[in-house]
């Protein structure tokens, strides 16, 4: 799991995204994800906003890509433009909570 500071150092170099603490996860987020993952959706309750999308839920490309048109199609973000802006130190902070302010704005 990821550690505060951080999730702290990500949100500084993300300012586009809002501040504050993350939101309450979506449903539709969490049913994004586990679709994406091709998991069952109660894997997809058991996830919490500091969990690392590459570190913890080991997407694969494919699943990012998969993940990018869900959240395109369900809530208008574009995830491939947020995360072709990122560092590698970033693209491996990034974290489901991250994906809750993305889709909140």
């Amino acid at each position: 799991m990821t550690d505060p500071q951080h999730y702290s150092a990500y949100r500084e170099t993300a300012s586009d995204l809002a501040s504050g603490p993350p939101a309450a996860l979506d449903p539709g987020l969490l049913a994004a994800l586990a679709e994406a993952a091709d998991a069952l959706p109660d894997w997809a309750e058991s996830l919490a906003p500091e969990d690392r999308l590459d570190g913890d839920l080991a997407l694969d490309e494919s699943e990012f890509a998969a993940l990018d048109a869900l959240l395109r199609e369900r809530f208008g973000t574009d995830l491939g433009a947020l995360r072709a802006g990122l560092g590698l130190d970033q693209l491996a902070a990034l974290t489901v909570g991250d994906l809750a302010e993305l889709v909140r704005r």
